[in-house]
């Protein structure tokens, strides 16, 4: 019974608490250089500080989709928010819609043998109009 108990926990470990950048040393745009993370039974939230200001999303913790809004520059921006676990990372997806144009933003996390947070995030690229951009970034928790 202990030997499931501590693969169940495995599949969904618990990413609580701040998180400060390490890897790279500076955030490249778009990059948050803390990430706050809160987690209960029902909701996963994260408040992100990126460059452009501080950003607050949550998250339901069974996968259902939730509609979040945002308001940024006076605009409020519609988004549909989406977790998903998968073989012990955490992907959160945020489809956002400006003005008809929509967005996915993606960011899968997972925690590295060392205790640092791993993150893999993609975005659509807003300056070229190319494939989605992909970011790396690893974070260590705040003491």
């Amino acid at each position: 019974t202990l030997v499931a108990a501590a693969a169940s926990a495995q599949d969904k470990p618990s990413f609580a608490g701040t998180w400060k950048l390490s890897e790279p040393a500076q955030p490249e745009p778009f990059m948050a250089s803390q990430i706050i993370v809160s987690q209960d039974a029902s909701v996963l939230t994260t408040v992100v500080s990126t460059e452009m200001g501080e950003f607050k999303t949550t998250y339901n913790v069974d996968g259902s989709a939730g509609r979040r809004p945002l308001d940024f520059n006076g605009m409020t921006i519609d988004r549909q928010t989406k977790l998903a676990w998968n073989e012990g990372k955490l992907t959160l997806t945020t489809t956002s819609d400006m003005n008809g144009a929509v967005a996915e933003f993606k960011s899968v996390i997972s925690l590295r043998p060392d205790g640092a947070m791993a993150v893999e995030s993609s975005f659509p690229d807003f300056q070229g109009g190319g494939a989605p951009i992909t970011q790396k970034a690893v974070y260590k928790k705040a003491q």
